[in-house]
């Protein structure tokens, strides 16, 4: 039989145990908010499943597309800076160190719907003059961003199609926020 005692004992040590576990909660874990600098692991890919960038090596090797010269680590980006997509950007507000969550960006959170204007001639002269031989689905860059080459009209005109490559795609995302910089 416990006596008083030892009850009255038990309930203090469980209060206690209460209050400690209350003062070391959730609610001093950081939270990202705009300005904050963040550092993010990421995979995204197609509907179809497609995996088409990470930030984990061992992913890019088993998905096919790891790239040597890729760095595969944390990308680290200013929350509302503008750096990264939109739709990525906001989905990382509000998140805390370690959460992870699974992301749809629509074509407008993303690169924007696929824009046909954006297919623009260009003289072949002026590519040759660069000592550039386009063939069609040629990626080439303008002011550093990547540009296919839609279509050539004899040795006249290249067309080129300044769409962003994922323009009018519907992309998914697992984002695990890794750590986060007050300014």
């Amino acid at each position: 039989m416990i006596s008083k005692r030892q009850y009255l004992s038990a309930i203090l040590l469980v209060l206690s145990l209460v209050m400690v576990a209350g003062c070391t909660g959730s609610t001093t874990e950081k939270t990202v908010k705009a300005g904050d600098i963040v550092t993010v692991d990421y995979t995204g890919w197609f509907d179809d499943g497609t995996i088409f960038d990470t930030s984990n090596e061992t992913i890019a090797q088993e998905a096919d597309i790891f790239n040597p010269y890729i760095s595969y680590e944390p990308i680290i980006f200013t929350t509302g800076s503008g750096e990264i997509i939109q739709g990525f950007d906001d989905a990382v507000i509000g998140m805390k160190i370690n959460e992870s969550r699974n992301i749809t960006l629509t074509p407008e959170q993303a690169y924007g719907q696929y824009d046909p204007s954006l297919i623009q001639p260009v003289p072949m002269s002026t590519l040759t003059a660069a000592n550039i031989t386009p063939y069609v689905n040629d990626t080439l860059y303008y002011n550093m961003e990547p540009v296919r080459v839609d279509s050539i009209d004899g040795n006249e005109t290249v067309y080129i199609d300044f769409n962003h490559p994922m323009a009018g795609k519907t992309l998914h995302f697992m984002i695990t926020v890794r750590d986060i910089q007050t300014e």
